[in-house]
C-alpha cells in the first residue's frame, strides 16, 4: 500500500514539474513575441537569449553565431527602419513542446528610410536551455524581393535572378 502512494507522489510530483517548466517556457515566449512586437526595448528582447545563441536564416543563408552578431544582425536601433502598424508582427499559430516553440505569423509592413516594404510571413522555432534562455533560432521568412538581393546567396543552392 505504501508503495502505491509513494509512485503516484512521485508521478504527481514529476507532472508538476513538466508543466511548470512548459508554463514557464510559455510564458517567456509570449513575453518574448510582445517584446517582438512592440520593438521598443532592444535591450530587454536581447535578454532572452542566451550568450552562446545560434540563429539560421534559412531563405537568406545566414548562419549567426553569439549575441553579438545577433544584436548587429537584428540592428533594431537602425533609425532608417520605421513601424507602421501598432505590431511589428501578428502570430497565427504556435506550439510549444518541452523547450521548443514554433511560431508561424507575418511581419507587419514597415518602412526603410523611404521605402515600404510588404508584410512577410514567417516560421520561427525557438529552443531553450534549461535557465529558459533560447539558445538556437531557426528563421523561414518570405522575404519581399525588393529586400533581398539573390544574385548575393551564401549557399549551395544559389540562384541568378
Amino acid at each position: 500500500m505504501k508503495w502505491h502512494i509513494l509512485l503516484y507522489a512521485v508521478i504527481l510530483i514529476t507532472t508538476i514539474s513538466c508543466t511548470t517548466n512548459d508554463n514557464d517556457i510559455s510564458k517567456t515566449i509570449e513575453q518574448y513575441y510582445k517584446t517582438y512586437q512592440e520593438r521598443d526595448d532592444f535591450e530587454k528582447f536581447l535578454g532572452f537569449y542566451d550568450e552562446k545563441i545560434v540563429l539560421e536564416d534559412i531563405i537568406n543563408a545566414d548562419r549567426i553565431e553569439g549575441k553579438k552578431a545577433l544584436e548587429d544582425f537584428f540592428d533594431w536601433n537602425n533609425p532608417e527602419y520605421k513601424k507602421i502598424a501598432a505590431n511589428a508582427l501578428v502570430i497565427y499559430e504556435q506550439t510549444i513542446d518541452g523547450n521548443r516553440a514554433v511560431t508561424s505569423g507575418h511581419f507587419t509592413e514597415f518602412l526603410w528610410g523611404e521605402q515600404k516594404f510588404e508584410a512577410m510571413h514567417f516560421v520561427t522555432i525557438l529552443t531553450f536551455n534549461q535557465s529558459g534562455k533560447i539558445i538556437k533560432q531557426v528563421d523561414w521568412i518570405n522575404y519581399p524581393s525588393n529586400l533581398i538581393d539573390y544574385t548575393k546567396r551564401k549557399n549551395s543552392n544559389e540562384w541568378i535572378k
